[in-house]
């Protein structure tokens, strides 16, 4: 299950600049997978994606004692894992690619507040996916992330097919209760679509 944080914002930044690994590793894990996702979604590269995020990361480490005030670390990561995306596609020396992506750099700058709220809204999604009992959690994930039938997640869990839909449904519930973006309604009549 998800712990909630140790730290408050600004006890977090103090603690990140003296050194603390603890700051670190809750930074690391809440950002690297919603900012591998935005670095993808940018260049359509797992690999250079999560390659730049965790260059940015080792960055952030090495120049903490040094970083300016900073109000939003979460702001900080996201403009420095696009700069580093977009120099990423200028020095591309392929001609090919930067036919077909160099001209989309401009795309990217306007629609990368809309990628962030997206990669943000889904980080908070999984936040509260985390909170759900053990059996929910399970049931959730195999049928929303992997797409599995309730045939087959009876299966796996040994169980019955109507236990697998009232533990979809009553994780919908929980969802919908412990969500508080404002963008719940969509994404949860998104997921209930699939």
């Amino acid at each position: 299950m998800l712990s909630q944080p140790t730290y408050t914002s600004q006890e977090f930044l103090y603690a990140f600049k003296k050194g603390e690994e603890k700051a670190f590793d809750q930074l690391f894990r809440e950002y690297f997978a919603p900012l591998s996702l935005f670095a993808y979604q940018l260049l359509h590269n797992e690999e250079e994606a999560e390659d730049i995020v965790q260059n940015c990361f080792e960055k952030l480490w090495k120049r903490r004692k040094s970083l300016p005030h900073i109000e939003s670390i979460k702001s900080y990561l996201y403009t420095s894992i696009r700069y580093s995306c977009i120099n990423s596609l200028k020095n591309k020396k392929n001609e090919v690619i930067q036919q077909s992506l160099l001209p989309e750099i401009k795309d990217f700058t306007s629609d990368v507040e809309s990628l962030i709220v997206m990669t943000e809204t889904i980080r908070e999604l999984y936040a509260v996916v985390e909170l759900l009992p053990e059996r929910m959690r399970e049931v959730f994930k195999l049928y929303y992330l992997e797409g599995k039938s309730y045939k087959e997640i009876s299966e796996i869990l040994h169980t019955e097919p109507e236990t697998i839909r009232n533990q979809r449904f009553k994780a919908i519930q929980f969802i919908r209760k412990n969500y508080h973006s404002h963008l719940k309604s969509f994404l949860i009549a998104l997921l209930l679509s699939l």
